[in-house]
């Protein structure tokens, strides 16, 4: 019945560390919307003033619609978290309005105006203008978050062979 114990406390705290490492190296977004008239435009003027989430999904995404008429005119703005986007990176034109695709995979990469292709996603494709110029953009984000998953990682291997 010890045995059992201890082989019960083993898996639980196995359980935890690995819990811990997924959360650690999940996907960060910015994520907020913004719709035409709305008072407050921080979502499209201040990415890092907007909530941040761990994104238990695959893109963080960007989608930006543009009056045609009136090109600074922003009908609505959108920066989240998806499995799949529309469009990885794109522009769709209609009689009234051009809206802007843009999705990524690294931490906060979706904080930019909407416009521009973010280069750091790693899907081929991503970033790729078809003839239009490609922009880099230069997100504030949190410092040595790899080195916090690789430190996760190696505590949970350092759990792991503590109890074998």
């Amino acid at each position: 019945m010890q045995k059992l114990k201890v082989f019960s406390k083993h898996y639980l705290t196995l359980a935890i560390i690995l819990a811990t490492a997924a959360q650690t190296i999940a996907l960060e977004c910015y994520v907020c919307s913004y719709t035409l008239n709305q008072s407050d435009a921080t979502c499209i003027t201040n990415a890092s003033a907007v909530p941040a989430i761990n994104c238990p999904k695959k893109y963080c995404l960007t989608v930006r619609q543009e009056m045609i008429h009136n090109a600074n005119k922003v009908k609505s703005f959108l920066r989240d978290c998806v499995d799949k986007p529309p469009m990885l990176n794109g522009v769709k034109t209609d009689a009234s309005l051009r809206t802007y695709y843009r999705s990524c995979q690294q931490n906060l990469c979706n904080g930019h105006n909407g416009r521009v292709y973010n280069s750091s996603g790693q899907i081929g494709g991503a970033g790729a203008g078809g003839g239009n110029y490609n922009y880099n953009a230069i997100i504030p984000g949190k410092k040595n978050g790899c080195l916090k998953a690789r430190t996760s990682i190696l505590c949970m291997l350092s759990m792991l062979l503590l109890y074998l």
